[in-house]
């Protein structure tokens, strides 16, 4: 209960953003249908940012998925207790 609470709290601001929320409540309810739209607004988004702003936008986001993808590896080379 305590831990599905931050996620549930944090799933609830995503769907609250108006831009970013419609098309997220969108890919949930159709994700054949959807998903695709949504990725390629995404990377047009970041496409843009990186326009406007310059390199740095890029700079930011591979430091933030820097360690979402470490937690991601981790994760995936875990055996979770499980015995070969």
């Amino acid at each position: 209960m305590l831990l599905t609470l931050p996620f549930r709290l944090t799933g609830r601001l995503i769907l609250a953003v108006p831009l970013l929320g419609g098309m997220c409540r969108e890919v949930a309810r159709d994700p054949e249908r959807a998903l695709l739209p949504f990725l390629i607004n995404l990377l047009m988004g970041v496409a843009l940012a990186s326009w406007v702003f310059g390199p740095v936008i890029i700079m930011a986001l591979a430091l933030t998925l820097a360690p979402v993808m470490l937690v991601t590896i981790m994760l995936a080379s875990a055996d979770f207790g499980r015995a070969l």
